[in-house]
C-alpha cells in the first residue's frame, strides 16, 4: 500500500453544496467518474493504513449539467470548492466539515472513513441518493452521469 503522501490523483471528483433549496439535499454532494472513484478508494485505504493525522488534498472539478441532473434539485444555485482536504482524526467517530477559503476540509475518524469508502464504492457501482452525517454536515453520494 502506498502511503497517502505518495498517492497521485486520477479521474474526476466533484463536490458541491446547494445555496438555494438546500432543504432537499442539505450539506455536500459528491460524485466521481470511474477513474476518480478508483483513485479515491486508493487514497482512503492509504489514509487508513497511515492512521490518525494522515491527510491529503484532492483537486475537484465543478459538477456539469449531467452531474447536477442526478439529484435534480431543479434550478438551485450551488457552490463548489476547488480542493478538499481529508484529515484522519484520532476520534474514530469524527465527522466535521471546515471551510478554508477555496478549500473544503473534512476531518473524519476511522468509522466515518469506512462509511465514506462504502459511499465511493456505491458511486462506482452506479448507486447513491443517500448521505452520511446530518443536516449541513451531511455528505450525499450520487452516481456519475456521463451524459452531457
Amino acid at each position: 500500500m502506498k502511503p497517502s503522501h505518495a498517492w497521485q490523483q486520477h479521474g474526476t471528483v466533484s463536490l458541491w453544496r446547494y445555496r438555494d433549496n438546500a432543504r432537499n439535499f442539505p450539506g455536500w454532494q459528491l460524485t466521481a467518474d470511474a477513474e476518480g472513484c478508483a483513485s479515491l478508494l486508493t487514497l482512503l485505504d492509504a489514509l487508513h493504513t497511515e492512521g490518525a493525522g494522515a491527510s491529503r488534498t484532492l483537486r475537484l472539478s465543478a459538477p456539469g449539467p449531467a452531474q447536477l441532473a442526478v439529484p435534480n434539485n431543479r434550478d438551485a444555485r450551488w457552490v463548489a470548492p476547488q480542493t478538499m482536504q481529508l484529515i484522519l482524526d484520532e476520534d474514530s467517530g469524527a465527522w466535521q466539515w471546515q471551510p478554508d477559503g477555496e478549500r473544503q476540509v473534512l476531518r473524519l475518524g476511522v468509522s466515518a472513513l469506512a462509511g465514506l469508502r462504502l459511499g465511493v464504492l456505491d458511486i462506482a457501482a452506479g448507486q447513491g441518493d443517500y448521505s452520511l452525517g446530518h443536516g449541513m454536515e451531511a455528505l450525499w453520494f450520487w452516481w456519475w452521469n456521463a451524459q452531457r
